[in-house]
């Protein structure tokens, strides 16, 4: 440890612990220090707007204590202090939530002038201070750790619902840049109720004004179908949209910069859902399933009809199966009739559809 400075551990590596939830990563605030003492010591400064420096060795956070005054617009809009007289407590006085407001010393004591570990006992999720309305990024935090924790049976305290709903009539959701908004809703498309981080923002009248293209309902079947343990953030992305129509589906992934992998499921499920009417023909199977290349990339596919199963009650295996039939048909023996262009394409479709007019009958069946 840091000689002659006080270091302790703090935020979600200490609220884990006491959730006796596996410990990943390990945050530190050091109090008594400057920058240049901690830098003559190996640490690596990283933070730009503040000191955030890497121990030489874990290569783990350490933060001066700081704190902040707002003086401009948004999550950025705050002038940092970080000078060695600011006390532990002003700094956990900054944080969001008290659960995340508690810090343990070098031997094991913890330090809760918050009173975060009641509230943990209580399951409630309440803010620190009247600052928490000083930061727009905290309504997108608080909708996270509402799903994060939700089947701990966490609820949300009425005086911290109101002061959210104070920082969306405000304005100043706005000045959230995309990739925020997109970092906080990936994490909480981690969990298993990510419909949580929707409804939470509903009730704060955030949803409209962060993902005002989102066509967002919630069903007993989707609820279901998110909690499932093995599927990925990108399916359970897919299922929230399911009802979005694809134009503004298509707008939104634009202007949130969502990730290729997220958006590319996304807009297939929900152009299967606008486009395609169960039970289809051979022809609409066989145009489908070239158009969401299921031959060239089967592992993608396999993410789609996962979701397409659960979205439309049906068997996967009956889907996978149209896959694998088409995937048995190649080019190779046109080729060899002499076939190219426009008539090895219509002679690839015909046997496609041919080969899977059969698979289809015992389905219809």
């Amino acid at each position: 440890m840091i000689a002659k400075y006080q270091v302790y551990l703090v935020g979600g590596a200490v609220r884990d612990a006491l959730l006796a939830l596996p410990v990943i990563d390990h945050d530190w605030v050091v109090t008594g220090a400057t920058p240049e003492q901690l830098e003559q010591q190996g640490y690596q400064q990283v933070g730009k707007q503040f000191p955030v420096f890497l121990h030489p060795k874990s290569k783990e956070e350490y933060a001066l204590a700081r704190k902040e005054k707002k003086q401009g617009q948004g999550y950025t809009g705050f002038i940092c202090d970080f000078s060695p007289d600011i006390s532990l407590e002003e700094d956990l006085e900054r944080r969001d939530l008290t659960i995340n407001a508690i810090a343990q010393d070098k031997d094991g004591a913890l330090i809760d002038p918050f009173h975060g570990q009641q509230d943990l006992r209580d399951r409630v999720l309440r803010h620190v201070s009247d600052a928490f309305i000083e930061d727009p990024l905290r309504i997108l935090r608080v909708a996270r750790f509402a799903a994060r924790f939700h089947h701990f049976g966490f609820t949300i305290a009425p005086e911290t619902i109101r002061l959210m709903q104070t920082i969306s009539t405000s304005g100043e959701l706005s000045s959230l840049s995309a990739e925020r908004v997109w970092k906080e809703l990936e994490k909480a498309l981690n969990t298993q109720h990510a419909n949580i981080f929707c409804s939470v923002l509903k009730e704060v009248n955030a949803l409209d004004k962060l993902f005002p293209e989102l066509v967002w309902e919630e069903d007993l079947n989707l609820i279901e179908s998110l909690s499932q343990k093995n599927i990925t953030p990108a399916q359970r992305w897919a299922m929230l949209c399911k009802n979005t129509p694809l134009a503004q589906l298509t707008r939104l992934h634009e202007r949130i910069r969502c990730p290729n992998q997220f958006k590319i499921l996304a807009e297939q499920t929900r152009s299967f859902i606008e486009n395609q009417h169960i039970p289809m023909d051979s022809i609409a199977w066989e145009s489908w399933l070239v158009c969401v290349n299921a031959i060239k990339k089967p592992q993608p596919y396999v993410l789609l009809i996962e979701v397409l199963s659960h979205l439309t009650n049906s068997d996967i295996h009956d889907w996978q199966s149209l896959r694998n039939t088409i995937a048995t048909i190649n080019a190779a023996p046109f080729i060899k009739q002499g076939l190219s262009g426009a008539e090895l394409g219509q002679a690839l479709k015909k046997a496609r559809t041919e080969a899977l007019d059969k698979t289809l009958s015992p389905l219809i069946n």
